[in-house]
């Protein structure tokens, strides 16, 4: 949404999402420094959705630099598998910059950078340093229709919060950030959201069916997410 306020021409969607060949098929996520993975059975719905072409990528890597730095390519490291993903779409596509919505890691603003750098593209990234708080209600407030689908926080209750909407949470998590320090906008992996809907959709994600799964049941910070088993895309009339 900020690309196109900003006057940049949106040419497609690059998703990197867990390896299929796996013993029992995709995981529903995986233990990663870098993307968010839970929810990525709903990401095919959002080229329809936005009307643009989807690329997909499988996460081979994994996250072995963990240093503040990302100087130069390391091999075997997730990293590299957004290299190459945004290399191979080069062949297929014409771009020069990619849109990323880091709020505050500057561990994924680094590499994300290295990689636009090693490219030669631009890393637009407009929500960079944003008041945490003020960027959340800009979100609600220019339509922007979330759930969230994974909490791992102290004062975040699975059963509970799962499948509610940023509109419900807000109070919440206002109330969390003066009590805790908590991240409004989830950027410490205190939760994750998402996105059903939006001004740039021409249909919106509808969730028949949900499972909630517990991958740690904490007494203090519980963590658990919500695997979307059956999704269908519902047309907008205007």
């Amino acid at each position: 949404m900020q690309c196109v306020k900003n006057g940049h021409t949106l040419v497609g969607l690059l998703n990197l999402h867990p390896p299929a060949n796996q013993p029992a098929g995709p995981a529903d996520e995986l233990d990663s420094y870098m993307y968010q993975t839970v929810g990525h059975q709903a990401i095919e719905f959002y080229s329809q959705a936005i009307d643009l072409p989807l690329f997909r990528h499988p996460i081979l890597g994994k996250p072995i630099n963990r240093g503040p730095d990302y100087p130069v390519e390391e091999s075997g490291d997730e990293v590299e598998d957004l290299f190459i993903a945004l290399s191979n779409l080069k062949r297929k596509l014409e771009f020069d910059a990619i849109s990323v919505g880091a709020i505050l890691s500057t561990y994924q603003k680094v590499r994300a950078e290295n990689v636009c750098r090693r490219l030669d593209i631009d890393l637009l990234c407009y929500l960079w340093g944003r008041s945490q708080k003020e960027l959340l209600q800009e979100m609600i407030q220019e339509g922007i229709h979330a759930v969230i689908i994974k909490t791992a926080s102290m004062g975040l209750e699975p059963y509970k919060h799962l499948g509610l909407t940023l509109q419900q949470m807000y109070p919440v998590l206002v109330n969390l950030n003066s009590k805790y320090g908590m991240n409004i906008c989830g950027e410490g992996g205190e939760y994750e959201t998402l996105t059903l809907d939006c001004p740039l959709f021409k249909s919106r994600l509808v969730i028949e069916e949900s499972q909630i799964v517990i991958h740690s049941d904490d007494a203090f910070a519980p963590v658990g997410y919500l695997k979307p088993v059956r999704i269908s895309l519902e047309a907008k009339s205007n």
